[in-house]
């Protein structure tokens, strides 16, 4: 996962996001031309006399578009942490969630819990609420990050 970090007057933010290897233009083009020799081949075979192909190679290719959706709404994912004087802001967009919260640095506690995986994710509670980051990170990212924003949390 790549993880951007940028440092401004007063300013801290840390941005994750998934890696992209293929652009939306690119991913366009890979399904176009799997569509292109998929109906080529099935259309020699139908002519051929076996037309059994062609539903067989809309299917594989309906597989392929669902695989390609489910990538595309995945690498819209990302977590941004700004650290901003007394203010610490989280927002997260994940598939089916998206989160933005505020926490008053001074309140604010990280913790490294378990979620759902042997991996922990960080944890930011403050007055009852808590917010989990760290999804789009790797194992060794998120110790980075965890002793980064602790170490800048109690400065």
């Amino acid at each position: 996962m790549a993880i951007t970090t940028i440092e401004a007057e007063g300013v801290h933010e840390w941005h994750a996001r998934p890696n992209c290897s293929l652009t939306p233009f690119a991913r366009r083009v890979l399904i176009g031309g799997v569509i292109f020799i998929s109906l080529i081949v099935s259309g020699g075979f139908l002519l051929a006399g076996a037309w059994l192909v062609l539903p067989f190679a809309g299917l594989e290719l309906a597989a392929l578009f669902i695989a390609l959706r489910i990538l595309d709404r995945r690498d819209q994912s990302s977590e941004t942490v700004r650290l901003e004087g007394n203010r610490l802001s989280i927002v997260s967009h994940l598939p089916g969630n998206h989160i933005h919260q505020d926490f008053t640095v001074g309140w604010a506690r990280l913790s490294l819990e378990a979620d759902n995986g042997p991996d922990p994710l960080i944890c930011i509670r403050s007055h009852g609420r808590c917010c989990r980051v760290g999804h789009l990170m790797t194992p060794e990212q998120r110790s980075q990050f965890y002793a980064d924003l602790s170490s800048r949390l109690r400065s």
